[in-house]
Formats: C-alpha cells, sequence, structure tokens
C-alpha cells in the first residue's frame, strides 16, 4: 500500500505524526534514514490510528535507537552467533513477496543473552531493510522446532524481552510466524508468553504439526524449490551457507554506512545553507541599524 492509497484523514494523521517528531529526526542522520512515510503508517497502525498514541509509541523508539544504536551493529560483531544456522534471513519471499527470517532453536550454540539479542536485533534490522525493498513492509518468521528441547530453550525472561523488542521497536513487521513442528515444551513456553502478545500478532501465528497436511500447509506459504526437504520442500541437504550469508551481510553494512553517510552530508550542506542566510540576514539588519542611526543622526 502506498501513500496515496490511504483515506484523506490517514493521510493527514501521518503528516501529524511527521511533523511533531521532525525536530528530533532532522538532527540525527540515522533518525532521517529510520523515518519514511511507511514508518509513520506502520506506527499509526499499530496504535489503532491514535496519534497520540503512535507518537508516543514513535518517540519511544527513536529515543531507543540514538541509545542501543541499532544501525552500528555489524556484522563482524554478530557473526559468532551466526555460524550454527540458528537464525538468518533467508534472502528468498514467500507467497506473499515477503522476505524470510529463518530459526531453528535446536542449533543454539551461545549462553550469553545480550549477544544473542544483540544478533536479533541485527537479524531484525536485516528483515525489516529487506521488506521495505520488496514493496511488502513484513517479514514472515519460520520457526523449525524439530529438534526443539530444555537443552536450546530460551529462559522465559530473554523470550518476554525478544518479544518487547519486536513489539515495541519493529512494529507491523511480522506478516506471518510459522511454527513447524512445535513440540509439547514449546507449547508450555507458548502458554507463559501468550499473555504478553498482542492480539492482532496472534493471529498472524500458525502452527504447522505433523501429519498428512503438513506438506499442503506449507505449500500454500512457501516455495517448495526453496525450502529443505526435512520441512516439506524440495531442496536437499541445507539451506544455510554461512559464506554466502556473510557476503550478503557484509554488502547490508556497506549500504547502510553509505546511506548514512549520505545524510550526514546533506545535513552538512543544510547547516551550510542556514548559515549562508542567517549571515545574510544579520548583515541586512546591520544594514538597516546603520541606516537607521544615520538617519536619526541627520535629524
Amino acid at each position: 500500500m502506498t501513500f496515496s492509497d490511504l483515506s484523506d484523514n490517514e493521510q493527514h494523521l501521518v503528516k501529524q505524526l511527521k511533523a511533531e517528531v521532525a525536530p528530533i529526526v532532522a538532527q540525527h542522520a540515522c533518525l532521517r534514514q529510520f523515518c519514511n512515510e511507511h514508518t509513520y503508517v506502520r506506527y499509526l497502525r499499530a496504535r489503532g490510528w491514535n496519534l497520540q498514541r503512535a507518537s508516543r509509541m514513535l518517540k519511544a523508539t527513536l529515543e531507543w535507537r540514538l541509545d542501543y544504536k541499532p544501525h552500528l551493529i555489524k556484522w563482524e560483531e554478530v557473526k559468532s552467533e551466526s555460524l550454527s544456522g540458528k537464525l538468518w534471513v533467508y534472502h528468498v519471499q514467500d507467497k506473499a513477496g515477503r522476505p524470510i527470517v529463518f530459526m531453528r532453536p535446536r542449533n543454539e550454540n551461545t549462553k550469553e543473552a545480550d549477544k544473542q539479542i544483540r544478533y536479533l536485533i541485527y537479524t531484525l534490522e536485516v528483515a525489516s531493510r529487506l521488506a521495505d525493498k520488496s514493496g511488502a513492509g513484513k517479514f514472515t518468521w519460520l520457526l523449525d522446532f524439530n529438534g526443539y528441547s530444555m537443552a536450546n530453550a530460551p529462559p522465559l525472561k530473554v523470550s518476554l524481552h525478544c518479544n518487547s523488542i519486536l513489539a515495541n521497536h519493529y512494529p507491523e513487521r511480522l506478516g506471518l510466524a510459522c511454527c513447524y513442528h512445535a513440540p509439547l515444551l514449546f507449547s508450555m513456553t507458548w502458554k507463559a508468553v501468550q499473555p504478553f502478545i498482542d492480539p492482532v500478532t496472534k493471529e498472524k501465528i500458525v502452527f504447522v504439526d505433523k501429519g498428512e497436511q503438513q506438506n499442503a500447509q506449507m505449500a500454500a506459504r512457501f516455495d517448495l524449490d526453496q525450502l529443505e526437504h526435512c520441512m516439506g520442500g524440495n531442496m536437499p541437504g541445507c539451506a544455510y551457507d554461512h559464506d554466502k550469508f556473510t557476503d550478503k551481510m557484509h554488502e547490508h553494512d556497506k549500504a547502510v554506512a553509505t546511506e548514512l553517510e549520505q545524510l550526514r552530508l546533506q545535513m552538512a550542506a543544510e547547516a551550510a545553507v542556514g548559515d549562508h542566510h542567517m549571515a545574510a540576514e544579520n548583515a541586512i539588519q546591520g544594514i538597516t541599524e546603520g541606516a537607521e542611526q544615520l538617519k536619526v543622526a541627520a535629524n
């Protein structure tokens, strides 16, 4: 959906929200990079088109981004978290045109929650960028729960923190969460986390259980030629290639850094023009005051 597809009232609300955060956005290249028309629409939708609530939510995200600096997370910092292929952005799309975030809890290879969360945020940044490029604006989360156990299950506290980040700072990004072969153990975790999940988000979560319908359920949502055989697809072996993924992440980092540098140069140019205008205004004011003084002296 484009900006022109919105109703007149919705377009007016977008302009109002943009104006409310304009002072802080104008001061930071990273916020200029983050904020666009789609950003304002997402936050308004997340808060039922209530301007006050959307403004409060967006301002909290802008403060979080200035503090946490997700745009500065680089692949080299987080790549140790990716070695096992537990979480990665699959550079293909589902049948709705959304990029896919692939997660395999059984491949958990680290214990430090802070680093795990930092890698999650990096992944969300990559997926969000791809979602915007695709025009879908959202991504699909594909979770392969085969082999899920207490040994690789994240602590409840970490799960709640991750849900909070996704809900508060990446609203309207989730298009679908497909849970493949979720075991009873996950059902227990789901029951504990479910009350804290937004009702609209819960409707986007589907479970594909073992049985004769599983392949049809996957085929309805994904291209089976792009899915591994163990998930009902036609692809032999593992879809995750760490070296190829590393190359793509380096490309992502370079593109983000280039955009930021261009925005900084733009801000510097704007500041220079502003200084020039101010100097001109001061000069005109000085000439005017001087003329007034001469006039008074002449009288």
